[in-house]
């Protein structure tokens, strides 16, 4: 069995393929098409998950974790057991990948070996490798790791419609993505993405807190600090979300809460959700604007429009997204679960790209018809002096270059005599300062041949793999020797 699964801040998602290979949701013990990311830490020891951890941490906060997604890649605890053992947002992506196995072997009586695990656009290697790490950690193998954006698009059946572009704005709980697919013949290419990694669904959430502690403010002379109050922080958490999507159909919604004895019913208007919201909005759309620009396009030449991602339902984001792009959003966008079902279609795809069988109950599926091209999301380049001594990002693999790929470029020594080399490598545009730059590792190349003078001889290869997954390559042409680095999800540099 191979699951396709969509990672979600607030939920999770899972599908798999039906006896035809169509794609289709796998529901919770509850019948819910997802299970909620949430983890709680019982004080017996016990790990709850989902719909019980939710509820659960309404009685005791602290022992919860939510919101984790922006923590991959990170040292960041978000837990801290009595055995002293801390939970990064790695661990609990092991803890959800485990619920989610015995979800879906349970609801389809097969055993889950292998997954697509669906990512934002932007994620770094650390943040890819980590992913990975954790599906391990639980128990499945990852085939591969489609952009949550681009599988949104195949789980919306963009692939089906020949001859299409379309832009996929994907405003999820935690990270922002918007991508560009043309659709031609049997080709469906990306060709421009880009996204804002703390944009999402949280911070429209913190907006609408504001008012409310606003008005309890007003109303009481105190505003509930979450260290002291925790489990007013937690209802108010939940009542939030419940009224943000009253207010996606209604001009008015109301919350009761309480604190201390001190109850207040808020209320809250469209117009001032509206009001707090529009700097998001403004940002999600300025990165939209710039997407289309990048990708060479006007509006006209774009068939379809899809907003995907639980917080592009507010009518504030949908009209102005409608108002940039000149027509309506897609009657037939699938906006909550369409990732999940896309990350089916993408390992159908792989499999055929390895020449393997795709087995499912009622027998072996024959090869999809059409095949998916990805691109690299931001530019990865090393460090170079120039003439002035400035440390500078030189790029190698330039943003929206078609992946898998690999890319050479040479490089000259920056002195007279050097026996060894430091190339660091980064995340960067070309010509930004090196300090600038997010750096990705660094490895040596050493015992060199001494020579006077600074001919071009040291060869640096870039390899980006299907996931995205980074290896460097260093050669020197004079003596032949390497070196290697391969980026692991401790952000350090493994040279052979």
């Amino acid at each position: 069995m191979i699951a396709g699964t969509d990672a979600g801040n607030y939920r999770f998602k899972m599908a798999v393929p039906d006896a035809a290979g169509n794609p289709k949701l796998i529901t919770n013990r509850f019948g819910e098409p997802f299970i909620r990311s949430v983890v709680y830490f019982a004080e017996d020891g016990s790990i709850i998950v989902g719909t019980e951890a939710e509820n659960a941490a309404l009685a005791d906060p602290k022992r919860a974790v939510f919101d984790w997604k922006r923590s991959m890649g990170t040292k960041k605890a978000l837990y801290k057991a009595k055995n002293g053992k801390s939970y990064r947002a790695k661990d609990i992506l092991v803890i959800l990948l485990k619920e989610a196995k015995e979800t879906i072997e349970a609801k389809t009586g097969e055993v889950c070996e292998e997954v697509t695990i669906t990512i934002p656009a932007n994620y770094t290697d650390v943040q890819k490798q980590q992913t990975e790490d954790a599906a391990g950690e639980a128990g499945l193998k990852v085939l591969y790791m489609p952009k949550e954006p681009t599988a949104a698009a195949l789980g919306n059946e963009l692939h089906k419609r020949k001859n299409s572009k379309a832009l996929v704005f994907d405003l999820g709980g935690g990270t922002f993505d918007v991508s560009i697919l043309d659709n031609k013949g049997n080709v469906c290419e990306v060709i421009a993405t880009n996204g804002d990694p703390k944009l999402g669904g949280i911070d429209f959430n913190k907006c609408l807190s504001e008012i409310i502690l606003g008005q309890f403010e007003k109303a009481h002379g105190y505003r509930p600090d979450p260290k002291d109050h925790p489990v007013f922080d937690q209802d108010l958490c939940q009542r939030v979300e419940q009224l943000k999507l009253a207010l996606t159909v209604q001009q008015q919604s109301q919350v009761v809460l309480s604190c201390d004895g001190d109850s207040l019913t808020a209320s809250v208007t469209r117009g001032q959700f509206n009001e707090r919201v529009r700097s998001l909005v403004e940002t999600a759309i300025k990165t939209t604007e710039m997407t289309v620009k990048d990708a060479n396009l006007s509006w006209n030449d774009i068939d379809e429009v899809y907003a995907v991602g639980g917080a592009s339902l507010p009518p504030i984001v949908r009209d102005e997204l409608e108002k940039l792009s000149g027509r309506k959003i897609s009657r037939r966008c699938e906006p909550h679960c369409a990732a999940a079902l896309g990350a089916v279609i993408a390992g159908r795809l792989e499999y055929a790209r390895l020449g393997k069988e795709y087995r499912v109950k009622g027998g072996t599926l024959p090869p999809p018809d059409f095949y998916v091209r990805e691109i690299l999301s931001r530019s990865i380049g090393v460090a170079v002096l120039d003439d002035n001594d400035r440390e500078l990002c030189s790029e190698i693999l330039t943003k929206n270059t078609r992946i898998p790929s690999i890319q050479t470029r040479t490089y000259k020594m920056s002195e007279p005599n050097q026996s060894e080399v430091l190339i660091r490598v980064l995340d960067g545009e070309d010509g930004a300062e090196a300090s600038k730059c997010v750096e990705l590792g660094r490895f040596e190349l050493k015992d060199l041949p001494a020579r006077p003078d600074l001919i071009g001889r040291i060869e640096i290869t870039v390899n980006l793999d299907r996931n995205g997954m980074l290896t460097a390559t260093s050669r020197d042409t004079e003596s032949g020797k390497t070196a290697e680095m391969k980026i692991t999800y401790k952000n350090k540099a493994e040279a052979a």
